[in-house]
């Protein structure tokens, strides 16, 4: 028996605090606009992606610290990245203030230009299910919300 629409909205809006809005690439990837320490951001949410990444290049830019030293990471992609893992940030995700949290610093180059190829925009980062995880989030693909 399938639920409607309306009771399966109420349902999550009585569970949840907020939804952030997100956008269908052409890729059929869904984004959300961020600030990252107060900084503009466009993630691409990927509930395969172990951890939350930005691209390495970015790391000043979003005034991130780096953590330990850095190490190998694989991806879906190419073999081993070479990666390190950050301080905790501030988070905002639509108009929603997370928190903070902690990225992997990844060269994302190959993503953005795989997308690049298909005409869409570079990203700056991935949201992971590391961050999906530790907010219990649930993401409707109908709707294109993400709730936390």
């Amino acid at each position: 028996m399938a639920i409607s629409s309306e009771i399966e909205n109420a349902y999550l809006c009585g569970m949840r605090e907020c939804f952030v809005p997100l956008k269908r690439s052409k890729t059929n990837h869904l984004l959300c606009k961020a600030k990252i320490n107060g900084l503009s951001a466009i993630l691409l949410l990927d509930t395969g992606a172990s951890n939350s990444c930005i691209h390495w290049n970015l790391k000043d830019h979003y005034q991130l610290e780096s953590k330990g030293d850095p190490f190998d990471a694989a991806s879906a992609s190419q073999d081993k990245l070479k990666a390190m893992t950050t301080k905790k940030s501030r988070l905002q995700l639509g108009m929603h203030a997370v928190g903070t949290f902690s990225f992997v610093l990844l060269d994302l180059n190959h993503v953005n230009q795989t997308l690049a190829s298909q005409g869409c925009k570079p990203i700056d980062g991935i949201l992971g299910a590391d961050f999906f995880t530790k907010n219990k989030s649930i993401l409707d693909y109908a709707t294109r919300k993400l709730w936390l």
